[in-house]
């Protein structure tokens, strides 16, 4: 298995699709906003689909990889050749992506990611299921050695684990999902931005309409808008999640999900950094958890800001722990106690967030009667508006931040810190190995010191950067004793 080949021709739809989306907005532009005649405006983006085949033709055919017992290799790059190598003995995680348009050929897309940076991966726009195996089973052989497999593969039961999302869990999950406020948002600037798209004729009436509508009808479109914001929410998350199963093989763990779009990730349990919580307010009124780890890696998942990998969406919380052990069985889950901060430290915190929300609304409303006096534009029901505003933002910030303080906790033993704490009602927890922390630190403003109180972050592992979880206004000899706990030799 040395002679170099070159991916299914099915990558030349996969490799086309990605052009077309570098240039889909100028064709867009092309198309609404040129003078030209339909004739010519047809023309024009017809020649830019053409020139994206014709780059994905030229791409596919200068992509090859060769594959030795050992390492794989790609090359690519039609002006320019790139060459990556990739030690099977390195390779940390293998996601396979088969989205809809590639079911009916059984292929998939492949990225293959070392702990190194970002762009120390391989990616292949298509490869035969027996391609990935073989790939997967060379990777296993390279990995299978006394060094790390022995004191690991002695620890775990012989008996292989799989557990599968249940569709009434799903359900619940994507349903107390605060994701339909960001669909909302999405669908405000679309419609917007769609707008200066459409005939003047067209705008001066939709305008013309809006503005001279009552408050109430203003209330019915914005819980439409929320209604389709929860609806779109629920499908994505549906449509991302379904049939999660995720199982143990050895030391590998095997996580597979998705409607339209499947996904398969193959990772080692040895390269979990941190197991992460993470329950939203909705989540705890049901008592339901989402359970995401932290990798030594450069996988990431594009659909969410944060790069953590989740293995499981949803889980019911008093039976999290007997779950998780049969797939991180060196992992145990102890509840963190309250966090030892000072007297009065939710009044400094809201102190803190009070001052930083005043200059951030006068900023805006700076900004806000600039923009104003520049255009002559006219709001209607504006002091209302700027009022729900103001009180909004002060109301949601300062709630959110007496629960996070509230929600502050920490526990150590031997072996292990959990801290937990929350951001904007959603409570986290992580649970951390105490040799896979990268290190911390402790900060004070200048009120703190004479206090002797300090904030306290600890730094872990996190794809391909690392992640800071921080306790406010801790004690400081509280601190100090968690300091030495960590610089402690065993």
């Amino acid at each position: 298995m040395t002679d170099r080949q070159r991916q299914p021709k099915i990558a030349i739809l996969s490799e086309s699709i990605g052009v077309i989306r570098m240039i889909i907005f100028p064709a867009f532009l092309i198309f609404f906003k040129g003078e030209n005649n339909w004739q010519i405006k047809l023309l024009v983006v017809a020649g830019i689909l053409a020139l994206s085949v014709v780059f994905g033709i030229l791409k596919w055919w200068c992509s090859t990889y060769e594959i030795t017992p050992h390492e794989i290799t790609l090359t690519q790059g039609i002006f320019v050749k790139k060459r990556a190598h990739i030690p099977f003995e390195r390779v940390q995680t293998i996601t396979r992506t088969q989205p809809i348009y590639f079911q009916p050929f059984e292929v998939f897309k492949v990225s293959i990611e070392t702990s190194g940076k970002n762009d120390d991966k391989l990616e292949f726009k298509a490869l035969l299921l027996p391609q990935i195996e073989a790939i997967e089973a060379l990777r296993k052989q390279a990995q299978t050695k006394i060094t790390e497999g022995s004191s690991i593969a002695a620890a775990l039961p012989k008996v292989d684990a799989q557990y599968q999302i249940n569709n009434r869990d799903l359900c619940l999950y994507a349903l107390t999902s605060l994701g339909s406020l960001g669909t909302a948002g999405g669908l405000f600037v679309a419609m917007t931005t769609l707008n200066d798209f459409l005939p003047n004729r067209v705008q001066n009436y939709l305008d013309s309409w809006i503005n001279n509508q009552t408050f109430e009808i203003y209330a019915v479109l914005l819980v439409f808008v929320v209604i389709i914001g929860v609806l779109g929410a629920f499908i994505r998350l549906y449509n991302r999640y379904f049939q999660f199963t995720i199982s143990r093989t050895g030391v590998h763990l095997g996580i597979t999900h998705g409607l339209l779009t499947k996904q398969n990730i193959q990772l080692r349990i040895s390269r979990i950094q941190a197991v992460h919580y993470e329950q939203s307010l909705l989540r705890r009124l049901v008592h339901l958890v989402s359970v995401s780890v932290l990798l030594a890696s450069s996988v990431a998942d594009k659909g969410d800001k944060i790069k953590q990998t989740c293995i499981m969406p949803v889980v019911k919380e008093n039976d999290t722990t007997d779950v998780l052990q049969r797939f991180v069985p060196k992992y145990h889950f102890p509840r963190p106690e309250k966090a030892p901060t000072v007297s009065g430290a939710s009044v400094y915190q809201l102190r803190y967030i009070f001052m930083l929300d005043c200059l951030v609304l006068g900023v805006a409303f700076i900004l806000y009667g600039l923009v104003k006096y520049m255009t002559n534009m006219h709001v209607p029901y504006e002091l209302l508006i700027l009022s729900l505003i103001a009180v909004s933002l002060f109301g949601y910030s300062l709630i959110a931040t007496y629960i996070k303080m509230l929600d502050q906790a920490v526990y150590f033993d031997d072996d292990y810190l959990v801290i937990q704490t929350s951001l904007n009602f959603t409570k986290h927890t992580y649970f951390i190995p105490r040799e896979k922390i990268q290190g911390f630190k402790t900060s004070q403003s200048w009120f703190m010191i004479n206090k002797n109180i300090q904030h306290f972050s600890v730094f872990v592992r996190d794809s391909d950067s690392a992640q800071h979880v921080t306790l406010r206004y801790l004690k400081q000899s509280a601190i100090q004793e968690i300091g030495n706990w960590a610089t402690r030799v065993k």
